[in-house]
């Protein structure tokens, strides 16, 4: 009987994943996927991969591949990106697939510029599917989070792929918090929108509806643990935080990560809140990360978390999340060098704020 109710909730999980934007723990790292903005914060080019599979203990589990590129044309202020999604479950055929284009300016603030705003939007195509001979229920569960919001109508139909167009934008602002004259700590926040035109069917089926629109909030800080910033700073706490609506779902990210020179750990506390919901559910994410560096051009981050449930589902019956990602950054490379006026340097130079020198390898 409990394996049968195990199983109940691993089938009634299945349209959750469609009727919801791609959510990693590790928001800090993927960021593009956060906010399309972001997309406008690199220096040279970036290329970022994210990997999270949950459910690990129930057939196959969902999994969930993220990669995008994002780079700076030298010397102009925007920045340009494609970005490519799967989400699958192989035992109930569910899929959804999504891949497009982002675009975002910024400009600076200050007499040095160290503060930078950016703006970005972002439109993608995809397709969604799943088996309905083997989907026996209509209800949803979070593999996480526990019950969230109602079945999207793409799922209403025979079964068919439906082909979706979708619409995104976002702000950043990123610059540093002084406090006297010695102290600093950079910090970054913003907010996006995403499936502003609802992920609506373009395919021939024509089916009615589409994703609810769904806003995040984020912002993080980096408090340098030094008795005097001025000498060589190699110790950071990073502050973290989102919060994120979609239909009457809301989640809270709290989290909190310690970085020493090349390598980072920390906690991410998650709460989900839904009226349909009486418990309302929460988990915690533990967070192991090194940078490396390969030669003068090429630096590198990867980041492992493992998610619990601390609420709600249980962790026996979702066997929580794993996550891995990988950020690897050229930031010397000038993309585009024709367009740099005459005898401008060439090394993909950016004013948005960076805080080098200091041993800084930031969040955001």
């Amino acid at each position: 009987m409990r394996a049968l109710h195990l199983l109940t909730a691993f089938i009634m999980s299945w349209s959750v994943a469609s009727g919801q934007a791609l959510s990693f723990s590790q928001f800090y790292n993927l960021r593009t996927s956060l906010n399309p903005a972001y997309v406008s914060a690199v220096s040279g080019i970036e290329v970022v991969g994210g990997y999270r599979r949950q459910w690990s203990q129930v057939q196959e589990g969902v999994q969930t591949a993220y990669v995008s590129v994002a780079m700076h044309p030298c010397h102009l202020p925007f920045g340009l990106g494609l970005y490519a999604v799967d989400t699958r479950e192989p035992f109930f055929g569910y899929r959804q697939q999504e891949a497009g284009a982002q675009f975002g300016g910024f400009w600076g603030s200050g007499k040095t510029e160290d503060w930078s705003f950016h703006t970005g939007g972002q439109a993608g195509i995809g397709q969604q599917r799943v088996d309905y001979a083997r989907l026996l229920f209509s209800g949803q569960l979070d593999p996480l989070y526990g019950v969230v919001n109602a079945p999207p109508a793409f799922f209403q139909g025979d079964g068919s792929r439906v082909q979706t167009f979708d619409m995104g934008i976002g702000f950043v602002a990123r610059g540093p918090w002084r406090s006297g004259n010695d102290y600093e700590a950079p910090m970054s926040w913003g907010f996006s929108v995403l499936h502003l035109a609802g992920a609506h069917d373009v395919s021939f089926l024509r089916i009615g509806g589409g994703q609810s629109t769904r806003w995040t909030g984020h912002g993080a800080v980096a408090f340098p643990l030094a008795n005097e910033f001025r000498t060589r700073t190699v110790a950071y706490l990073n502050l973290l935080l989102r919060v994120e609506g979609e239909s009457t779902l809301e989640r809270t990210t709290l989290g909190a990560i310690f970085q020493y020179d090349q390598v980072n750990f920390g906690l991410l506390y998650h709460s989900n809140r839904n009226p349909v919901n009486p418990r309302n559910t929460n988990a915690l994410s533990l967070v192991l990360g090194a940078d490396l560096k390969f030669g003068k051009n090429i630096q590198c981050r990867l980041q492992y978390s493992l998610d619990g449930v601390l609420s709600g589902l249980s962790q026996e019956a979702s066997g929580g999340g794993h996550e891995l990602t990988a950020i690897f950054t050229f930031p010397q490379t000038c993309v585009l060098p024709g367009l740099n006026a005459k005898g401008r340097d060439n090394r993909g130079k950016t004013n948005c704020f960076h805080f080098a020198g200091k041993g800084y390898r930031g969040f955001f």
